[in-house]
Parts: structure tokens; C-alpha cells; sequence
């Protein structure tokens, strides 16, 4: 198992597991509908620094799409429109910045998972807190299935990762060798 298809499943269920307090947090300063927005921004801002990441990316690169997202997440009454664009700048980070390859394959991986997602949120989104956890965590277990479909390989061909390690080690250590002489 990859790297990010483990960290996605680790962070689906802290997605998950933190949704309902966060937003309880954030319900004391807003009214339940902009947490609920704020939180789940949350969850993609922390996911998108984590794409970059992997994808060796940078930071600034997310900021643009996740700031306008922010503003429709407090944007007053907007809440379709939130999720549709939530969607859409979620796809656009990971598949346009991110990771951005081969984009027939991205293009098939991304409806892939983002209808099996959409199928997800529409059959366990519900109205209470709980479901919307659990839609939340279900959500981010279908994205882990992106990196199965797009076999994204966070490293070049020839790298490091790619070598045996004992290989890496005597190449770094005659690394270090030719340094000191």
C-alpha cells in the first residue's frame, strides 16, 4: 500500500472522528450551517497541503482554490453551491496542480471517485451530525481509490525509492566519502 493511499485512510477516519467537534467549536462562534462549511474547509485545506505535499508541490500553488472556497464557505445561505464547488476545487487541486501527469487517466480516476463520493454523501448525508461524519470519512476512503486508479509515483523513475536500499546506502555513504576527501 502507497504512502498516500495509507495516509487518505488514516485521514478519512480522523476526518471523521473529528468532524461533529470541530464543528461544535466552530458553532460557537458561527451559526451551525457556516461551521458545518468552515469545518469542511478544514478538511480540504489539510488535504490539499497534504497533496502538495506528496506531489512535491508548492504550497502556494492550493492557496488560490482553497481561498476561494473559504469565501463561499462564509458566504451567508450558499449551500449547494458550496458542495458543487467544494467538489470542483478538490478535483481541480489534486488532478490540475497536484498531480497532473496524464490527465486521460487523472480525467477517468477523478469521475470515478468523485461520483462514487457524490454516490456516498447522497445515500449517508443525512441531517444529523453523526451521518454527516460518517458520509465525511466514507468520503475521503473513496478518494484513496484515486491513487490506486492514477498509480500516482511520487517518484521519479530512476530515484532513490526506486533502487534497492542497501544500493542507496553504500551510494550515499561513497556520497559522503568523495565530501570529505
Amino acid at each position: 500500500m502507497s504512502k498516500p493511499v495509507r495516509t487518505t485512510i488514516v485521514f478519512a477516519l480522523a476526518s471523521g472522528i473529528l468532524m461533529v467537534p470541530v464543528v461544535e467549536v466552530l458553532s460557537t462562534c458561527w451559526s451551525w450551517p457556516a461551521a458545518f462549511k468552515l469545518a469542511l474547509w478544514i478538511d480540504l485545506a489539510v488535504y490539499a497541503i497534504l497533496l502538495s505535499r506528496w506531489s512535491r508541490t508548492r504550497l502556494s500553488s492550493v492557496v488560490f482554490p482553497l481561498l476561494i472556497l473559504l469565501g463561499t464557505a462564509l458566504w451567508p445561505r450558499v449551500y449547494s453551491g458550496f458542495f458543487i464547488l467544494a467538489v470542483g476545487m478538490f478535483s481541480w487541486i489534486r488532478s490540475g496542480i497536484c498531480f497532473d501527469g496524464r490527465p486521460l487517466r487523472a480525467l477517468f480516476a477523478e469521475g470515478i471517485t468523485v461520483a462514487g463520493a457524490v454516490l456516498v454523501l447522497m445515500f449517508f448525508g443525512g441531517h444529523s451530525p453523526i451521518a454527516w461524519a460518517l458520509s465525511i470519512c466514507l468520503f475521503f476512503l473513496v478518494q484513496s481509490l484515486y491513487f490506486f486508479i492514477v498509480s500516482a509515483n511520487l517518484n521519479p523513475v530512476g530515484s532513490q525509492a526506486d533502487r534497492d536500499p542497501f544500493e542507496q546506502a553504500v551510494e550515499d555513504a561513497r556520497q559522503v566519502m568523495n565530501g570529505l576527501l
